[in-house]
C-alpha cells in the first residue's frame, strides 16, 4: 500500500512530563570536567580487549591533552577535525579539544579505498573553516587539505599533574557532518550551550542513574547517534557506559545483545538494521537482557516486522517490549527530535508506519502544505560550513525535507521528499520499495536500495532496485530479484526496473550507513558496477 501523508497540527495528548524541563543554558565548561565519579568508560576492541578508566581517571587525561594540545599551538576557538573511533585515546583527545577551548569537528574515517574522494568531499570545507589540525590514529594518512598537520592521538595522552584547564569555549563547539546521502556533506555548527543543555535532555530521558544504569552500544562515534546521544548524555550523567567496535557487530551480529547481557547494560539503541539483523541470530541459553530500560531504535526507518521479529527472539531472553523505543532524529536538530517513551513501547499507526512518539523537550515542528517537516525550538543548529564558508541557518523553523504526519501527537516520518515518485496518482518513496522488498527477501536479503529514475523513452518516474546478498547464497540471487519485485508490484502496485542482486557491500553507503541513491542510480544507468560483483539481473 503506497504512503498516505495526512496534514494535522501537532496535538499535545501526548507530552513528556514536566520533569524532563530543557536547560539550554547549560555550559560545556561544567561537562567536560568528569572529576568526582569512580563510574567506568570502557571500550572494547575488535580483538575482545578491554580498555577503561574511571571519570576521574578520565578528567586527568582531558586536563593533559588540553594541556598538549595548547603545546602545540591550539588557541580558543581554533577548530581541530578529530576522527572519532571508538576507542579511549581517540575519545580523550577528543574531549581535550575543548577542554583546550577548541571546536571539536568530528569526521568519518577515510574508506579502506577511495581516500582521494574522501579527501575531495572533506578537504574544501575544512579549508573554509581554516582548519589546521587533524587528530587521528593514523598518522601516515595523507592529509585531507595542504594546509592541515596531523597530530597522532598518542601524543595528547597521559597523567600528567598539570593544571586543570580553564576552557573558553567558543561559540561554536561542535561540527558535525550531515550523511551526504543526497550530495557533498555539510558541517552543522552546534553551540556549546546548546549541546550541553542537549544532553541533559537526553540524560533525563533515559532516566539515567549513576547508580544504577550502563549504556552499552556498538555503534560509531563519528555519528551523532553514537557520540551525542549516547557517549554525550551517559558523559554528563557519569554513568558507567561500554562501547565495541563497530566491525564487532557487522561480523556477529550476535554479539549485541551478548553484549548487553555480559555488561549488565540498561540502555542502548541501533538503526533499524541492527534489529533486524540481531533477530536473525542464534543466542546461548541463560542470555539475561531483563535489565533493559531504554533501547533506541533511529537513523533510519523503523520497520514494525523487524520490531516484531526483534522482540520474538529477544522477549524470551527477558528483554523488555517497552525498552524499544523508535525515534527521530537529525544533525540539524542537536540529534533528537522525538522518541516514543521507555515505559510504553513500539505503536504501529495509520498504514502500518511506526510512531516515533512525541517530541522530546524543547523541540516544536509541525508539517507543511507539502508534507515536509518543520523543525523548531532550542536545539536548532546555528548554520552550515561548506566550501563557500559559513551559512547561518535561515530563521524560523527548518525544513528537514523529510515528508511526515503526524497522529495522535506522535510524529510518523516515511521517507526523503527527494526520494518520492509518483505511480498512478499516489506517491510511493524510496523507503516504501525498500521496505516491501526487505519483506519478501527474508533472511537472505542482508540490504537494499531504491532509486528513482525515468523509464525509457521519456516514461514516467519509476524506481530501480538493487539487492544485497552474501556471495555464499548466490545461486538463490535470481529468485531474490523475482521476489522483491513480486513483492513491491502487489504492495505499491508498480513494477520496478531494473532490479540487480549484488554481494553484500556492492551499494554505496554514507558515514551512517545509509544508500547514497544518486550515486547508486548513476552507476546502475551507466552500467558502472564491476561485473563481477552482479549476481542477477532483471531488466
Amino acid at each position: 500500500m503506497a504512503t498516505t501523508v495526512t496534514q494535522l497540527d501537532l496535538s499535545p495528548a501526548v507530552t513528556w512530563p514536566a520533569g524532563y524541563a530543557t536547560d539550554p543554558g547549560l555550559s560545556l565548561e561544567e561537562v567536560v570536567r568528569p572529576y568526582g565519579s569512580a563510574a567506568e568508560v570502557a571500550f572494547l576492541g575488535a580483538d575482545g580487549a578491554r580498555d577503561a578508566a574511571s571519570y576521574d581517571v578520565l578528567a586527568r587525561r582531558i586536563a593533559t591533552a588540553a594541556h598538549r594540545l595548547r603545546a602545540a599551538g591550539v588557541r580558543p576557538g581554533d577548530p581541530v577535525a578529530v576522527t572519532l573511533t571508538n576507542d579511549l585515546p581517540t575519545v580523550t583527545a577528543a574531549l581535550g579539544v575543548w577542554a583546550a577551548g577548541g571546536t571539536l569537528v568530528s569526521l568519518p574515517p577515510p574508506p579502506r579505498r577511495g581516500g582521494e574522494v574522501h579527501a575531495q568531499r572533506f578537504g574544501a570545507v575544512l579549508d573554509a573553516m581554516d582548519c589546521r589540525l587533524h587528530l587521528t590514529d593514523a598518522p601516515d594518512t595523507p592529509p585531507l587539505t595542504d594546509r592541515m598537520r596531523a597530530v597522532p592521538v598518542a601524543a595528547v595522552q597521559g597523567e600528567e599533574r598539570v593544571p586543570d584547564p580553564e576552557p573558553a569555549i567558543p561559540d561554536i563547539a561542535l561540527v558535525q557532518f550531515t550523511s551526504g546521502s543526497l550530495g557533498t556533506p555539510k558541517g552543522v555548527a552546534v553551540r556549546g550551550d546548546i549541546f550541553a543543555g542537549h544532553i541533559k535532555m537526553i540524560s533525563r530521558c533515559f532516566d539515567l542513574d549513576s547508580a544504577r544504569d550502563r549504556v552499552v552500544t556498538w555503534l560509531p562515534l563519528y555519528h551523532d547517534l553514537g557520540f551525542v546521544c549516547f557517549f554525550s548524555s551517559a558523559f554528563y550523567a557519569r554513568t558507567a557506559q561500554t562501547h565495541s567496535n563497530p566491525k564487532s557487530f557487522v561480523l556477529d551480529p550476535a554479539s549485541w545483545l551478548t553484549m548487553l547481557a555480559r555488561e549488565r547494560a540498561t540502555v542502548s539503541g541501533a538503526p533499524n538494521f541492527g534489529f533486524r539483523l540481531a533477530s536473525r541470530m542464534p543466542y546461548p541459553e541463560g542470555l539475561d537482557l531483563s535489565r533493559m530500560k531504554c533501547c533506541l531504535n533511529a537513523a533510519e526507518r523503523v520497520l514494525w516486522s523487524d520490531v516484531v521479529d526483534f522482540h520474538r527472539v529477544a522477549g524470551p531472553l527477558g528483554f523488555p517490549w517497552e525498552a524499544i523505543m523508535p525515534a527521530y532524529g537529525l544533525a540539524e536538530g542537536t540529534v533528537g527530535v522525538s522518541c516514543a517513551p521507555h515505559d510504553r513501547g513500539p505503536v504501529r499507526g495509520p498504514d502500518g508506519h511506526v510512531s516515533l512518539g512525541p517530541p522530546l523537550p524543547g523541540n516544536r515542528y509541525t508539517v507543511s502544505e507539502s508534507g515536509s517537516l518543520l523543525l523548531g525550538g532550542n536545539w536548532l543548529f546555528e548554520g552550515y560550513w561548506t566550501a563557500e564558508g559559513f551559512k547561518p541557518r535561515d530563521p524560523g523553523p527548518f525544513d528537514t525535507d523529510d515528508a511526515a504526519f503526524l497522529h495522535d501527537g506522535e510524529l510518523y516520518v516515511i521517507g526523503r521528499r527527494a526520494d518520492v515518485a509518483s505511480v498512478s496518482g499516489h506517491n510511493v518513496f524510496a523507503e516504501d520499495v525498500e521496505a516491501a522488498a526487505l519483506a519478501a527477501g527474508g533472511p537472505l536479503l542482508l540490504g537494499c536500495a531504491a532509486f528513482k529514475h525515468r523509464g525509457e523513452g521519456g516514461g514516467g518516474e519509476r524506481f530501480g532496485l538493487v539487492l544485497e546478498i552474501s556471495p555464499r547464497t548466490k545461486s538463490a540471487a535470481p529468485e531474490v530479484a523475482r521476489a522483491a519485485r513480486r513483492a513491491v508490484t502487489e504492495a505499491l502496485g508498480t513494477r520496478v526496473a531494473p532490479v540487480l542482486v549484488v554481494q553484500q557491500g556492492a551499494i554505496p553507503r554514507t558515514t551512517s550507513g545509509k544508500p547514497r541513491r544518486p550515486v547508486l542510480r548513476e552507476m546502475v544507468l551507466n552500467g558502472e558496477l564491476p561485473p563481477r560483483r552482479v549476481l542477477a539481473e532483471l531488466p
